[in-house]
């Protein structure tokens, strides 16, 4: 019995092909949104320190988002990716969203150049 008469091992690689095939087609036609801003605070966790969310400010007003692993510098250019039917929620004029196709960061922080340098 050789590898070629095998097909019970096909049977989940093609799938897994279809289903990644038709989830990466369905990406492509989705309807998304993208909106640009700067990001203000970074809000951390009490013991472990941890990124917690993010609050980015925008022309809209002050959008807040679950952070992810690798934490964002404060004040970096950054542009995020939404799906169109992306459920908001606001509290106290802040605009909550849990869940968002793509963070990027589109310019890192800009250095003030009055800034004092420490020796």
């Amino acid at each position: 019995m050789g590898y070629t008469n095998n097909f019970t091992l096909a049977i989940p690689f093609a799938v897994l092909g279809a289903y990644l095939l038709i989830s990466g087609g369905l990406l492509v036609y989705r309807n998304f949104l993208c909106i640009t801003g700067t990001v203000k605070e970074i809000v951390t966790t009490g013991i472990r320190k941890r990124p917690q969310y993010l609050l980015i400010e925008t022309g809209e007003g002050i959008i807040q988002l679950p952070a992810n692993r690798k934490p964002l510098p404060a004040g970096s250019s950054v542009t995020l990716y939404l799906a169109a039917n992306t459920p908001v929620y606001e509290q106290d004029g802040i605009f909550k969203i849990f869940s968002y196709l793509a963070l990027e960061l589109t310019a890192p922080p800009k250095k003030k150049i009055d800034e004092p340098v420490k020796l």
